[in-house]
């Protein structure tokens, strides 16, 4: 079964492209449809800033105008009145880039409209902080006009204003709209695992559904969870219930999860904001134990579906599974299964994991050029150095340390979000729900080889990669202290293993390394010749070398 999120078909496009038949174009028309499209393309660039622009020149009217009453007919100080001014302008340009500039993105409801209105107030406050010292020189020093001052320093800020607003307080264009149920966010995936949120989680977004599900695990809000301050992090479990509590009290990150026949986690204020931190921190090690007391694993790694069955790709955090996936969804009439995590059952059998990809500035060479405005190319940049594996680098040196991480996490990402984008938003591909499994690679970045590995050495491959994935604290204070029934940490990890083992008992399993990180040109080949002879190691063939395929491309 396949879940349609094609945009457009790449087949029908090229056969546009390539046909000479009845559909044939004469050049003029060619010439003609590439003038449209280059016209189409630079409106589809600019229109919002020019929408911006003219809801900013439409905000100088009234400004100037009540700035010109304020001044010169209630003898207030032009400065102060500059002011005052703002506040009856900023009203009506929040509207208008509301309800006009931004009108197409999903930046959910009445609540988040209220916030961005806040939002927008501290950002005319905050340009006030330059727009008034402008004035002041342009006004005493130059000599100008205040009117013409205020106009000047007002456009000064245009930029600003616009990056803000386009990538901060409407960045809705890559999201998806979830529904609730009865004031619920539910979530059921694979019928294995059923989700009740009372906050959206983005990466799951694939498994939203519009009916109630029985819940396995429960995630709640409760605003005001942190206590009072304190000298370290505090992570204790009383009886079923593990609590969480950083530095800050109130101000930090807590949360507390109940172990009960249906886990809850109660997560507070920040966490609730900060959604990414909340799932990837505390939701995703949950259910990743409970995947496992439901006989199957959660595995760190890529997947595609080559029609025939799943491919999947491992390597550590940051080696480059992402590029590899884009760039075989690219060259080969393959489908998507995942980027990060997969669902694995004991029976080989591969589950679609679809969470939004977080891409980085070398991921940029996978994806079509003109996929992703240059709006998010240049704020990517910014974005994805935040979020490197250097910034995560240095997150895991602060946690050797007595600062409140998770915190620092959570504000961070709510001040510059990560970079993650759906698969439709970067290139044309099916997703497929399930696979049964058929090769497994094991990527490495020393020079070029292509080995079989022993089943022994596949499985602590992909157990020490899973691992990698869960390093950001507070898995590692947070792990011990789970139980789910009768197992405990140590009995879910073990069972975890076997899982595994059993999974991958009759896949392909193939160590690949390339210096260049050119794993996509070698895998195509080197799946259809594990098909015709397959290459699980035997009786004295582990570690042996197999021919390396020649690039498909």
């Amino acid at each position: 079964m396949r879940v349609a999120f094609r945009l457009h078909s790449g087949e029908s496009r090229s056969a546009l492209v390539e046909s000479s038949g009845p559909f044939h174009r004469s050049s003029g028309e060619e010439g003609h449809d590439s003038v449209r499209i280059r016209v189409t393309a630079t409106w589809a660039l600019t229109r919002r800033p020019s929408q911006f622009a003219l809801v900013g020149l439409l905000g100088l009217v009234v400004n100037s105008l009540v700035l010109y009453l304020l001044t010169s007919r209630l003898g207030i100080y032009y400065l102060v009145s500059a002011v005052l001014a703002s506040v009856v302008s900023t009203l009506q340009n929040f509207l208008l880039t509301e309800w006009w500039v931004f009108r197409d993105r999903e930046t959910g409801g009445r609540r988040a409209v209220i916030r961005r209105y806040v939002a927008f107030n501290v950002l005319t406050i905050a340009t006030l902080a330059f727009r008034v010292p402008a004035m002041a020189l342009l006004t005493e020093f130059a000599g100008l006009y205040y009117l013409v001052s205020n106009a000047i320093a007002i456009g000064l800020t245009f930029a600003v204003r616009y990056v803000v607003a386009d990538v901060w307080l409407w960045a809705g264009r890559d999201r998806r709209d979830q529904v609730r149920v009865d004031g619920w966010f539910a979530y059921d995936l694979h019928g294995m695992v059923g989700i009740r949120s009372q906050v959206p989680l983005a990466e799951l977004a694939v498994f939203n559904v519009d009916r109630s599900v029985a819940p396995d695990l429960i995630v709640e809000r409760h605003a005001l969870l942190g206590g009072r301050p304190r000298a370290h992090v505090a992570v204790t479990r009383t009886g079923e219930t593990i609590r969480y509590r950083e530095h800050l009290g109130l101000a930090g990150a807590a949360f507390d999860i109940d172990l009960g026949p249906r886990p809850t986690i109660r997560a507070n204020w920040l966490l609730t904001r900060s959604q990414h931190v909340l799932y990837t921190n505390v939701v995703e090690p949950l259910l990743r134990f409970l995947l496992i007391d439901r006989d199957a694993v959660l595995l760190h790694s890529a997947g595609v579906v080559d029609g025939r069955g799943a491919v999947l790709i491992s390597a550590p955090t940051d080696t480059g599974k992402t590029s590899t996936v884009l760039k075989l969804l690219r060259h080969e009439p393959w489908s998507y299964l995942a980027d990060d995590m997969i669902v694995l059952s004991a029976a080989g059998r591969a589950h679609q994991f679809a969470k939004p990809m977080t891409l980085s500035s070398h991921t940029m060479h996978a994806i079509s050029t003109g996929r992703l405005p240059v709006r998010d190319r240049a704020m990517l940049a910014v974005r994805s150095r935040v979020h490197s594996k250097r910034g995560r680098s240095i997150g895991h040196a602060l946690a050797r340390w007595n600062v409140p991480i998770v915190t620092i996490n959570a504000w961070l990402q709510l001040i510059v979000p990560p970079p993650k984008y759906h698969l439709e938003s970067l290139l044309d591909s099916e997703v497929t729900k399930s696979a049964q499994l058929e090769a497994v690679f094991l990527l490495g970045q020393g020079p070029s080889s292509v080995r079989r590995p022993s089943p022994q050495e596949a499985l602590e491959t992909l157990v020490a990669n899973t691992e990698d994935a869960y390093t950001f604290p507070p898995f590692a204070k947070l792990a011990p202290l789970i139980r789910l029934g009768q197992r405990d940490e140590k009995a879910l990890r073990r069972r975890e293993r076997s899982l595994l083992a059993a999974a991958i008992d009759r896949a392909s399993l193939i160590c690949l390394s390339d210096p260049d990180h050119a794993w996509y040109q070698a895998i195509p080949g080197l799946v259809r010749d594990s098909r015709a002879a397959p290459v699980s190691a035997g009786p004295g063939l582990v570690g042996a070398p197999i021919a390396a395929a020649a690039p498909s491309r």
